[in-house]
């Protein structure tokens, strides 16, 4: 091969190379732009009045100014109950109980998951009222105060045990299961985790049913062997804190 084709197919072969190499970066995803406008929370644009409140209460909550979000969220309860919509009223008294939880003040995070009773209770929404009880037990749970606990567990789902399978009866009968697991009566741990594995399975919640067989697996097991059951591992269905949307 002559020299000057030589010097021509190297220079079509680093050619063809930076070509490629140019057209794999401009292929490549580039990052997203970095908009410092935008906003990190939803706009206060809501154009219903308590609407607005709980919008604003969310985005306090996001910056942790709860005294802000606190009185953002009364407001919204004022309206709500202006307009007599008791029902959505007493779930922004649950929100309220579950900011009160998260900056630990077990006192007014109670105070207002009984408001939210009362208000389920003038609404006649038994399973309403059942799971501000579940929250309100929840409170005690995690702190493994269990004597509150397990009553507030036990007249939530006193209220709800006759009606048809829903997520609130089961979730009660499971943080059942772990107050009677906790306050070591076995037998009848196994029969809330039972009644709470038959409801999540009427809901077809395959989570649930699934979670349920393992700590009923693991509760039959140890005891059939004689064995202590330690209840680790196996978490209760707690409340979560406020959500940010309101």
């Amino acid at each position: 091969m002559n020299s000057p084709l030589k010097a021509a197919i190297k220079y079509f072969s680093v050619f063809a190379l930076v070509l490629a190499m140019g057209m794999s970066v401009w292929l490549l995803p580039r990052p997203a732009e970095n908009k410092e406008e935008q906003s990190i929370t939803p706009p206060i644009d809501a154009k219903d009045e308590a609407d607005r409140y709980l919008q604003q209460a969310s985005e306090h909550f996001f910056y942790h100014e709860f005294d802000k979000a606190i009185s953002a969220y009364k407001k919204a309860i004022g309206v709500y109950e202006k307009e007599e919509k008791l029902k959505k009223a007493a779930k922004v008294f649950e929100s309220i109980g579950d900011l009160y939880k998260f900056r630990r003040n077990l006192k007014d995070a109670e105070a207002h998951y009984i408001m939210a009773m009362e208000s389920h209770r003038k609404n006649q929404d038994s399973l309403g009222e059942a799971r501000a009880m579940k929250l309100a037990g929840d409170l005690y749970m995690e702190r493994e105060n269990f004597p509150p606990a397990g009553d507030w567990y036990k007249k939530g789902f006193d209220l709800v045990k006759n009606d048809p399978p829903h997520l609130t009866q089961a979730l009660l009968l499971e943080n059942l299961g772990h107050y009677f697991w906790k306050t070591e009566d076995i037998p009848e741990a196994i029969a809330q985790f039972t009644q709470a594995r038959d409801t999540f399975s009427a809901l077809k919640n395959q989570m649930g049913y699934d979670h349920m067989s393992a700590v009923l697996n693991k509760l039959r097991g140890n005891q059939s062997h004689g064995h202590s059951i330690p209840d680790e591992g196996l978490t209760y269905h707690n409340s979560p804190p406020p959500k940010r949307k309101g």
